[in-house]
């Protein structure tokens, strides 16, 4: 039986191998919807309770339009991840897509990724106001998929350079993955959590809380494909 990182889970606990299951944003989306519908609020409320039209009205339509992108996303977007008897297909930025065959998948394990979120802080430094601050949180638990090097060289890194060529045109607003997973820090790409490298090792991190799914039955779907798909099975 394979080593994954911990207790091996049971394949019979997950669906029939053969079917493909996809996995959206669901309810990560709903979240930034629900953050854009707050500062939508706040921004009319600047601008009509305070009369601030030049700083209310530019809130209020940013908000208003990155409602609309979101939920349209949420109803059109292809999926954020599709499992099937071939490999797994990672939807990056809705117009770039990695396909991974679960032969190039050398173990599965689980890690904690670092990420810089804003956060609110009750009292700053100077005038002890509510403030807000970048600070650090963690993916933890989360499924990662251990390839080669040579693989990560050789399919990953051009797919990357994609998604960072297609953030500065008008292809930044499609909806993937690189949309909701946060980045290592401030200047780091928003694949750094997505295609980690921990220990020498390259991985291809499945945040179970970016694709609204619990993390144990994610695992047990990607772990059942793998040793009846890929390389390493039970028997070797």
């Amino acid at each position: 039986m394979p080593t994954t990182g911990g207790e091996p889970l049971s394949s019979g606990q997950a669906q029939d191998v053969n079917q493909i299951i996809a996995f959206g944003s669901g309810r990560t989306a709903l979240k930034f919807i629900a953050f854009s519908a707050l500062v939508l609020v706040v921004g009319l409320a600047v601008a009509f309770g305070r009369d601030n039209w030049l700083l209310g009205g530019p809130l209020a339509v940013v908000a208003a339009v990155t409602i609309v992108w979101q939920i349209n996303g949420l109803l059109t977007a292809e999926p954020l991840l599709l499992l099937s008897p071939a490999g797994l297909r990672l939807n990056l930025d809705g117009y770039v897509f990695a396909d991974i065959p679960w032969r190039e998948v050398e173990d599965i394990s689980s890690l904690t990724l670092t990420y810089e979120a804003l956060k609110k802080r009750w009292y700053d430094i100077q005038g002890d106001r509510p403030g807000y601050v970048l600070d650090k949180d963690h993916y933890r638990d989360v499924t990662a998929l251990q390839v080669s090097e040579a693989f990560a060289d050789k399919t990953i890194l051009p797919l990357w350079r994609a998604v960072n060529r297609n953030s500065r045109g008008l292809r930044r607003f499609g909806i993937g993955m690189a949309t909701f997973t946060l980045a290592q820090n401030a200047t780091a790409s928003r694949l750094s959590n997505i295609f980690p490298t921990q220990d020498g090792k390259r991985f291809v991190a499945l945040p179970h809380s970016v694709l609204s799914v619990d993390r144990d039955r994610l695992r047990v779907e990607v772990e059942a494909r793998w040793r009846a798909f890929g390389k390493k099975t039970a028997t070797g």
